[in-house]
């Protein structure tokens, strides 16, 4: 009960008035995408309408043609780079560029699942329209081939910003200037928890490159050199089709569900066809070179989160799990352990992070293995009971990684804690 308290108390301290901070460090100062999403899984254990804010607040800054950015800078963001005035994007210019990945649909349908109170379940059909129109963006923007898969053109929409995933696709992008001394980052975590000083300088340069092409959806699926349809980001989509389609149903749109409809089977397909039997696991795609991508990263498991019938299908990709959580004392790791990119304190090539276990926990269950998504439930809640509400964790000693006070974590804390084994 302590620490449940402990985990309201973190939310309400990192409240803003309508969006959430990820820390109240500094080290973000503005409003996430996927962070405002999974937070308000949080708020919605004690403050049902406090929920809904958060998710109206991150659709309200929806691009005119349906793109919801990742970052949505509201206030101060001096702290941060880079902020507002680096990024120069969107109709305000107070937000940036790019988006990250559409997991809305799946919080919104939670929210609608638990609440009986008439006008938050109004509030939430008027949100329905601009999930749709964001579903919309993504596919004709990023999958204009019409191939199933659409593509991420930074590693930041990920969500996992320097998975030893991008490695390669990133060394196609020229890295530009140093920007090793506008980095606010590192002044808040460890270095040795952060991207690199040649993943960063790569990172801005594409910024820049989008910034000099306005941010043009129908240019820069084609200019940008990280083109990458990353798996993780496709199964996080197909989940969020299925949760679409039901929102739509439910608010009597059926051409709307029909449509999603259609792009949740071309996902589907897309999915399967990257699977790798040999190594238990599926992997995302270079799309400017075609090569899969064989890199064992906890993306190639997110299918289990997007596809209630996988593990029947693929039962090495559930003995490959088992051998990573044998391997490690807190499950699961963001990369495979023992492998040479694997880092165990460095973001994401090795570090536990809660949000990508509560998935896997929910895809388990959804998949028949309960079992397992109690391991590492069990898990989850015991790396906070040790180490506190930190951004990520050591697998290997449970060491807390990154920011404190951490929104998401308190978040998926009280989530977790809210279901039952």
């Amino acid at each position: 009960m302590e620490l449940k308290q402990q985990a309201i108390e973190i939310l309400r301290r990192n409240d803003r008035g309508g969006y959430t901070v990820p820390t109240a460090t500094g080290l973000y100062p503005a409003q996430w995408n996927w962070d405002s999403c999974l937070v308000a899984l949080g708020f919605a254990q004690f403050d049902e309408a406090r929920a809904v804010v958060e998710i109206e607040t991150l659709l309200g800054g929806q691009w005119p043609d349906g793109m919801v950015p990742h970052i949505l800078f509201h206030g101060d963001d001096s702290s941060y780079f880079p902020n507002a005035s680096i990024w120069q994007a969107g109709p305000t210019g107070r937000s940036s560029g790019i988006t990250q990945p559409l997991i809305a649909a799946t919080v919104v349908r939670y929210l609608l699942s638990r609440t009986s109170d008439p006008v938050i379940r109004a509030r939430i059909a008027s949100l329905v329209p601009k999930l749709l129109a964001w579903h919309r963006w993504c596919y004709g923007a990023r999958d204009p081939d019409g191939t199933g898969l659409v593509s991420i053109i930074h590693p930041w929409e990920s969500g996992m910003d320097n998975s030893p995933l991008w490695d390669d696709a990133l060394r196609a992008v020229e890295p530009g200037p140093s920007v090793a001394g506008l980095r606010k980052d590192t002044g808040f975590a460890a270095i040795d928890q952060r991207p690199t000083g040649p993943e960063y300088d790569r990172y801005i340069n594409l910024v820049i490159e989008f910034r000099d092409h306005d941010y043009r959806a129908d240019r820069l699926f084609d200019i940008s050199p990280f083109l990458v349809a990353d798996i993780g980001f496709n199964a996080i989509l197909q989940r969020a089709d299925q949760d679409l389609r039901f929102l739509l149903a439910a608010t009597g749109d059926v051409a709307g569900a029909t449509e999603v409809a259609t792009m949740e089977h071309k996902t589907a397909a897309a999915i399967a066809r990257c699977w790798h039997e040999e190594d238990g696991l599926f992997y995302g795609v270079d799309a400017r070179t075609s090569a899969m991508i064989r890199k064992p990263g906890i993306a190639g498991r997110l299918p289990l989160f997007g596809d209630a019938t996988v593990a029947a299908r693929r039962q090495r990709l559930l003995q490959r799990l088992e051998s990573w959580l044998a391997s490690v004392a807190y499950g699961v790791p963001s990369f495979e352990p023992g492998r040479p990119e694997f880092e165990p304190q460095r973001y994401w090539r090795g570090p536990v992070w809660l949000i990508v276990n509560w998935m896997l926990i929910d895809g388990l269950r959804r998949n028949g293995r309960a079992d397992l998504a109690a391991r590492i439930r069990h898990d989850s809640l015991a790396l906070v009971e040790r180490a506190g509400f930190a951004e990520y964790f050591n697998p290997l000693t449970g060491a807390p990684l990154g920011g404190s006070a951490f929104s998401w974590t308190a978040a998926m804390y009280l989530h977790l804690c809210a279901q039952s084994e």
